[in-house]
């Protein structure tokens, strides 16, 4: 046990005795009577764990990475912890920047991530800063900071009222870190991780989920003369391909002509063993596939060569693209073709894309199509559109359709053999090039 010592002007000190059965003495100086108290109880839990052998909870290691050094020096001389130098461990930027350069197992793209969330770390907590002196408490902090006062890394000087990242960055940010200090703690450089309690808010935000008509984007078709944009376009939206890893990865001798199939490669599914998936080239795809390969290049072994051979994809090699400034262009589509930017240009194409499919196909097909889960679709893809509420309005109470909207229409599919000839003599495609059709009957009679 230890107790305090008051001195004559205010001044108190800690008396314990040691382990060995030594007295043992901390002047603390001219302090109040609560902080004495406070540091009391902190050296008790000092010998407790020094008798015991154990390590220290985290409440006190996080204190003894706060308090100054001369209070440090003074319990060292007390003989209750190690020196500073020894007793600090790594700092935070030392051990984050050893984590980074150890993860060569993830992608690129999820390595910027980490990446991200290092320097949110280091511009909190200071990258001196002590690893086993930040606490839960800390770890709390970082998470305020993190919704109100971090900035977009891709639009850092944004003036907004509120300039802190969205409850979906947030949560993902705080899940890396946890993952990075895990780490520390399976080498048993921490007793504890301080971001193990949060739970992390919903991934999604469903006021940046907007469905895109496909007429909007057949004008932005018609906005750009770039036949690889055109492509770029219909697949995003009518195939739902991840843009531009899906797309940029795509090589000639992965199209089908013959059975109206494309191999397209996965890199971000790839790590789980689906490096690729097989999708149909829809209608709304095909003559632009067709005549991208009919103005490629001799020996042309990517799709969007031209896009891929651009100064800014020096590192399309490994699979990443940060630099194609796709966003930027897409925006001044937008703006030629008179519409309006909506959020996640590229993400709510796909989404669009899933949620027609879904319409139209069994969701195990539409999700095999896409590359995903139900429960990922579910909560991250499928929308409800206008449509959807329009025609709920015209429901009869027996749930059929009243008025002129009740004719009903069967779909019959033709399959139709269409023969296309190559693209130039000489030239040939990797398979025979040929397409299907469908005739679609309509019966005007009512239900």
């Amino acid at each position: 046990m230890a107790s305090i010592g008051n001195d004559p002007g205010g001044r108190r000190r800690i008396l314990f005795v040691a382990p060995d059965g030594s007295r043992k003495t901390i002047r603390l100086g001219k302090v109040s009577q609560r902080l004495a108290e406070s540091v009391r109880v902190k050296v008790e839990a000092l010998l407790a764990a020094r008798r015991a052998g154990l390590p220290l909870d985290g409440e006190t290691a996080g204190w003894l990475g706060t308090i100054s050094d001369d209070l440090y020096a003074k319990l060292a001389k007390a003989g209750l912890v190690p020196p500073r130098e020894a007793h600090r461990g790594p700092t935070l930027g030392a051990f984050c920047d050893a984590y980074v350069a150890k993860r060569t197992d993830v992608k690129p793209a999820s390595l910027l991530a980490v990446r991200q969330v290092v320097r949110n770390l280091k511009a909190f907590f200071g990258a001196n800063r002590a690893l086993a002196s930040i606490t839960p408490g800390d770890a709390d902090d970082f998470r305020r900071w993190l919704a109100t006062e971090a900035r977009s890394e891709r639009q850092p000087n944004r003036q907004e009222e509120s300039p802190g990242l969205a409850a979906a960055t947030v949560g993902k940010r705080l899940s890396y870190a946890r993952a990075i200090f895990g780490d520390a703690v399976k080498r048993k450089l921490l007793t504890e991780n301080p971001f193990a309690g949060f739970k992390p808010p919903p991934a999604t935000n469903s006021d940046r989920q907007v469905y895109i008509p496909a007429e909007h984007v057949e004008r932005l078709i018609d906005a750009t003369p770039d036949p690889e944009w055109k492509l770029l376009l219909a697949m995003a939206r009518y195939l739902g391909v991840r843009v531009p890893s899906e797309p940029f990865s795509l090589t000639w001798d992965a199209v089908d002509w013959e059975r109206s199939r494309i191999r397209l490669p996965s890199p971000k599914t790839a790590v789980h063993g689906k490096a690729y998936r097989v999708v149909p080239i829809v209608p709304e795809v095909l003559p632009h596939l067709e005549t991208v390969w009919s103005i490629a290049p001799e020996g042309a072994t990517h799709v969007f060569s031209r896009l891929r051979e651009r100064a800014s994809t020096r590192q399309a090699e490994r699979g990443f693209w940060q630099q194609v400034n796709l966003r930027q262009h897409l925006l001044r589509l937008i703006e030629r073709a008179g519409l309006t930017p909506w959020p996640k240009l590229f993400h709510n194409l796909r989404s669009s894309a899933q949620t027609d499919l879904a319409e139209r196909f069994p969701s195990h097909v539409v999700c095999a199509w896409l590359g995903n889960t139900k429960a990922v679709a579910l909560h991250h893809y499928l929308q409800v559109t206008d449509a959807h509420d329009e025609q709920a309005t015209r429901l009869s109470p027996r749930g059929t359709e009243s008025g002129a909207a009740g004719a009903r229409i069967e779909t019959h599919v033709q399959a139709t053999p269409v023969h296309r000839p190559p693209k130039t003599p000489g030239k040939t495609a990797s398979c025979e090039s040929v397409r299907y059709c469908s005739t679609v009957q309509i019966r005007g009679d009512r239900i």
